[in-house]
């Protein structure tokens, strides 16, 4: 007999078997029937089933093997399709996720919440993630101010200011977030109703993040982290961060699985973060029928972006530009503009968020060797600073008085 969950977690997961297993018993420690876990390996080998062995009988854990090549889009697709949760709430394989998840998933429910978004107030640095470079780097937890306050987003109008500011820093946007966050199941299978499916593009995230935004009514955010984000030496994090994240675009391991992929002819032709987060959110706008949208999209400043962050790939993004530009009424001096305005835009932002910052805003724990020692040592902060679920529940009670 089926069972019902409350919360399903999703880790898509390939070839990161060590990180996996702990996530998988982080959330198992949990010890809570109203969560399941559900793990979709796509890896070279089958070596996650073994070392899962030892819950084969929990029935909290669905697992499933993919043999073969498939796309990042695909495992992800097939992942969802597994879950059997009323809400639904993705995760790396290298992250975790905060007890406290459970108590904010069974208010939503009541109170008839389509997506919550939690803030990623925690970051966890798995040991040797190359983030301290030239240091010792045995595991840290880092903690940014934490308030509990929670406020209603309006996420289409979100999407306008992501294309009016080329795709880009979608996640300091008031979009609706499936990866580290939570959303109604109901809400995802009437994406794959319109679309055939419910992830498209290159990026599931940020393609999920779009076209749930478009659609998705009543969203929560909340200043509390519901999930820790994780960060090893093998993940997308640490590669944007070294710069591993670049190349020609048919080097992407993005088009892997992936057959006549259509690529945005708005998107210069190379591998970067910036240019596949800009191919996958237009392409979960037009899925969705929403191509008048387009025309917001700012070609302009994503070529500055990209120019100032990629120099290299300076004659790719300016023969773009000048084949976009001899089809529109805009002026090529724009760019120049845009490219002097966007270095002087993120330092502006840069100095008023570092007068705004006080030094207890920040919080470190070292010597934090995986994703359970993480959330343990979090629970301990969220004591420190006297915050609990009901502070949490509390402020979500305020909020949804503006939602209905």
């Amino acid at each position: 007999m089926k069972k019902d969950f409350l919360l399903s977690i999703i880790i898509p997961t390939k070839n990161r078997e060590s990180y996996a297993i702990k996530a998988v018993e982080q959330i198992l420690h949990m010890n809570d029937d109203r969560v399941q876990i559900v793990i979709q390996d796509n890896g070279d080998t089958c070596m996650m089933s073994k070392m899962l062995f030892e819950y084969n009988n929990d029935e909290r854990l669905k697992y499933n093997y993919t043999e073969g090549i498939i796309s990042f889009v695909d495992n992800f697709n097939l992942a969802v399709d597994l879950a059997d949760g009323e809400y639904l709430c993705i995760i790396g394989d290298d992250d975790g996720v905060v007890s406290q998840i459970i108590d904010v998933v069974e208010w939503a429910k009541e109170n008839n919440i389509d997506a919550i978004k939690p803030e990623l107030k925690a970051v966890y640095f798995w040991p040797n993630s190359e983030a301290l470079r030239n240091k010792t780097d045995n595991g840290y937890l880092s903690i940014t101010k934490i308030t509990a306050k929670a406020r209603a987003c309006k996420p289409f109008y979100e999407v306008e200011k992501l294309l009016n500011q080329g795709a880009q820093k979608y996640l300091s946007l008031d979009l609706v977030k499936l990866y580290h966050g939570i959303v109604r199941k109901e809400c995802l299978d009437n994406i794959k109703k319109k679309t055939g499916k419910y992830f498209g593009g290159l990026s599931p995230d940020i393609y999920i993040s779009v076209a749930l935004s478009l659609t998705v009514d009543k969203v929560v955010e909340v200043d509390f982290p519901l999930t820790i984000s994780g960060i090893c030496n093998k993940s997308g994090s640490a590669d944007y961060a070294t710069g591993r994240h670049t190349g020609k675009l048919e080097e992407a391991p993005h088009f892997h699985g992936h057959n006549n992929y259509e690529w945005s002819e708005l998107v210069p032709r190379f591998y970067s973060v910036e240019t596949i987060w800009a191919d996958s959110a237009l392409a979960a706008i037009k899925d969705l029928d929403k191509s008048e949208m387009l025309k917001k999209f700012n070609v302009v400043d994503l070529a500055a972006c990209l120019l100032k962050k990629y120099p290299q790939f300076k004659d790719i993004i300016i023969q773009h530009y000048n084949s976009y530009s001899q089809t529109t009424d805009r002026s090529k001096a724009k760019i120049v503009v845009a490219y002097l305005k966007y270095p002087t835009l993120d330092l502006i932002k840069r100095v008023i968020r570092r007068i705004r910052r006080r030094r207890d805003d920040f919080f470190r724990v070292n010597g934090i060797e995986n994703i359970i020692k993480a959330s343990e040592a979090l629970q301990l902060r969220f004591l420190d600073i006297g915050i609990d679920t009901k502070m949490i529940i509390a402020s979500l009670d305020i909020v949804k008085k503006l939602i209905h």
